[in-house]
């Protein structure tokens, strides 16, 4: 039977309309062409069709068959009801899948057409798998793909530009299916040191045991391992810059116990008044925290430089040579530079240089001690040019450690960009040395177990001042701040009739005098010395006793230096410092006349209580003193007149002898009776001490001789007074031999 062209037409619709219906019910594509990218899944538009086409079938025959109209209006609107909203909800929440295609999946694979020729853009698309966490990236290869022309580092390369940071690939190119899965790189953990570090663990311990002479352990680094540096060389010179609660302190008492081992000297200066206080008292370590003192702190700086001369010309004589270490330790430097530089402005001679000459004795140690092992540890906020006295120190610290700092406060001490970020923790300090910067945590310790450690290796290994040409200047008493000072309303002249009537006690002597007058007395009855120290209570500062006072013969009053009897007005409410009575004395002429004892002046308490106590009733009142008319003495031809000049009480010194004095003025040179500045006697008469120690001498020595004439602000004096000050004789040697040390009282 031939077959006709509408058996041929039924046929091709069949085979259309069975096409269409499967790809209908299949969720495929109903035209030619792909889908679009980026749409609904091709499951979800499945089951859609399903549903619109299993209704579609029951509505018809419903409608058609049954002729139940009802039944498919009710149904209509029941399966509308529940097919909406499910819709709607499919698709929000197909909205993040479908912006994941389009800015990420398709881009992405259109861009692996270079790598990936032979497939078309549907196929790259469906190679491409990322989830839309992004927790990784899947690409399937081609057969026979191997990565050829740089095509595998071409994609590594797409992959970090399209999904950011670093992803490591697993490539599977030996079995099918062929393809490779990127992974984000796990970021490596930073590493840190130690949290906290225990000075007296093993492992420091056994740090510090292995380090060399001229070693010292810092800290911890990031590896846990011990960070050791040497305090020689380039490295000689340390400078700290560490903010509040950063450990500063720790670290600079870790240094100084790890120096204490190495039978070090140790110089501190510290204004602060807190941070090495504790090995006060030490053998070897010579402590200057007296911020009313800053002449002493001055003196150590100075002769920290002299023994840096001392040893360099003893180096030069014998080149092999080596010392013992003298470490310098300038705590709150800038603070202690500022108040140096306001004792100078007030000492200083006219004509001399307005900067304080205490930056050039460092910057002489920092550039001459580190060859005779003399070293600096110093703590500044600044460390700017101007700041350090303009010498050239901030080169000379090539380690330097820095410690809960800010962006301002690396630019004052580093100057270097950018600026590190800071870790504000306790002991957490960065080490830089060059280009170099390391992170360590410093061993931290008690005080009190830092000093108890201190004694025990003094004990264990000795301390030795072979290679020490002087002694250190021993600190004046520590000033009580006048806030602490006890003042009384009633002045000393309202009380002194009190005294004076005490029975058993010399006029002018005070009553609690009496004990130590009679224990004086009775030492003298039984035949034994008794001597009686200046200050009560002061210790012997570096195993030298306090020079004893020598009992005057034939009298009760006794005799003090000017700094012990302004402490004694003050505790009776005449507030007078000893520099003030020292000026008066230079400036008034009704002073009263002091004694020489032992080369020194002295004064009783009573002569100064009564030209001080009548100043400070008048001045404390604000009415003039009436004072009782004196009985005029009854006259005695046979006795000498009297000397009215000198106060009641007082006993004078023996009169001296002065044709024996004019006899010894002729016997000095012309050179020696020309009036001299300062300077110049330091330089032809008394070259044994330095221009720093005489005019520290100046302003505290009650005993230095007053200048001989003033010529505008230049003051001029005696080579003769100045050398019988001294102890000089006329060849230029000192009586007794000199020892390195001026006692100022």
């Amino acid at each position: 039977m031939a077959r006709t062209e509408f058996d041929r037409q039924i046929e091709e619709g069949m085979e259309q309309g069975v096409t269409a219906l499967v790809r209908f019910v299949s969720g495929a594509p109903m035209g030619e062409g792909p889908g679009r990218v980026g749409g609904v899944p091709r499951w979800q538009r499945a089951l859609m069709r399903c549903v619109v086409l299993a209704w579609a079938v029951w509505a018809a025959l419903t409608w058609w068959w049954w002729e139940d109209h009802g039944r498919v209006i009710w149904g209509s609107a029941v399966v509308a009801a529940v097919v909406v909203p499910v819709v709607v909800v499919v698709a929000v929440r197909g909205r993040a899948r479908r912006r994941h295609m389009r800015r990420l999946l398709v881009p992405m694979s259109l861009a692996l057409k270079e790598l990936m020729p032979a497939w078309d853009d549907a196929q790259r698309l469906k190679a491409l798998t990322i989830p839309l966490d992004r927790s990784f990236v899947k690409v399937a290869l081609p057969d026979g793909w191997h990565g050829q022309d740089g095509h595998k580092e071409m994609l590594r390369e797409l992959v970090h530009a399209r999904m950011g940071g670093l992803w490591a690939g697993e490539w599977n190119l030996k079995e099918y299916p062929f393809h490779v899965v990127f992974y984000p790189k796990q970021p490596t953990p930073k590493p840190e040191p130690p949290e906290t570090l225990d000075f007296f663990s093993p492992e420091v311990q056994k740090a510090i045991a292995q380090c060399k002479p001229g070693q010292f352990v810092l800290g911890f680094d990031e590896r846990h391992r011990p960070v050791i540096k040497e305090m020689t060389g380039e490295t000689a010179m340390w400078a700290l810059s560490v903010g509040s609660g950063g450990g500063k302190s720790s670290f600079l008492q870790m240094v100084i116990t790890q120096l204490v081992g190495q039978g070090a000297t140790v110089i501190g200066v510290d204004v602060k008044m807190a941070s090495i206080i504790c090995f006060e008292g030490i053998e070897g370590i010579h402590l200057y925290t007296d911020p009313g003192n800053i002449g002493d702190m001055r003196s150590a700086v100075s002769w920290v430089a002299q023994e840096v001369a001392a040893r360099n010309y003893i180096k030069k004589q014998d080149p092999k040579k080596d010392f013992d270490r003298l470490t310098l330790i300038l705590e709150e430097g800038n603070e202690f530079g500022d108040a140096s530089k306001e004792w100078w402005t007030e000492n200083k001679e006219k004509g001399e240089s307005a900067s304080d000459p205490m930056w050039g004795d460092i910057a002489s140690v920092m550039r001459m001690g580190r060859h005779v092992n003399v070293t600096i540890i110093g703590v500044f906020q600044d460390l700017r040019e101007a700041a350090v006295g303009n010498r050239g120190l901030r080169n000379m610290f090539r380690l330097i450690l820095m410690g809960n700092y800010n962006a301002n406060q690396w630019k004052m001490i580093v100057n270097t960009t950018p600026v590190p970020e800071s870790v504000d923790k306790a002991g957490r300090m960065m080490i830089i040395e060059g280009n170099r910067r390391v992170w360590i945590q410093v061993p931290y310790a008690d005080q009190d177990a830092f000093r108890e450690h201190c004694l025990k290796l003094r004990a264990e290994r000795g301390y030795s001042t072979g290679d020490l040409y002087g002694s250190p200047p021993a600190p004046s008493p520590e000033r009580l701040p006048a806030l602490l000072q006890v003042s009384r309303p009633l002045p000393f002249a309202q009380r002194a009739p009190q005294i004076e009537s005490s029975e058993g006690i010399g006029a002018g002597q005070m009553p609690h005098d009496e004990g130590r007058d009679s224990e004086r007395d009775a030492g003298r009855d039984s035949g034994r010395e008794v001597v009686s120290l200046q200050k009560e209570g002061l210790a012997a500062v570096d195993g030298r006793p306090v020079e004893a006072e020598q009992p005057v013969d034939g009298g009760q009053e006794e005799f003090l230096p000017l700094a012990e009897i302004a402490r004694r007005l003050a505790d009776e409410g005449i507030t007078v410092s000893a520099d003030l009575i020292r000026q008066h004395k230079r400036r008034r002429k009704d002073f009263p006349v002091g004694t020489q004892i032992g080369g020194k002046e002295l004064f009783t308490y009573s002569a100064l209580a009564a030209y001080y106590g009548a100043d400070g009733a008048s001045e404390n009142s604000g009415d003039p003193v009436e004072k009782e008319p004196e009985k005029e003495p009854e006259k005695n031809d046979d006795a000498p007149p009297a000397d009215h000049s000198k106060p009641s009480g007082h006993v004078l010194a023996e009169p001296q002898d002065e044709d024996a004095d004019a006899d010894e003025e002729e016997d000095e040179t012309e050179d020696e009776e020309a009036p001299v500045t300062l300077r110049e006697a330091q330089q032809t008469f008394l070259p044994n001490l330095t221009i720093a120690e005489l005019r520290r001498a100046r302003a505290e020595d009650p005993d230095f001789p007053s200048e001989s004439e003033r010529r505008g602000a230049e003051k001029f004096y005696k080579p003769s007074d100045l050398k019988r000050w001294a102890g000089v004789s006329r060849e230029g040697t000192r009586v007794p031999p000199f020892t390195g040390n001026i006692d100022f009282g």
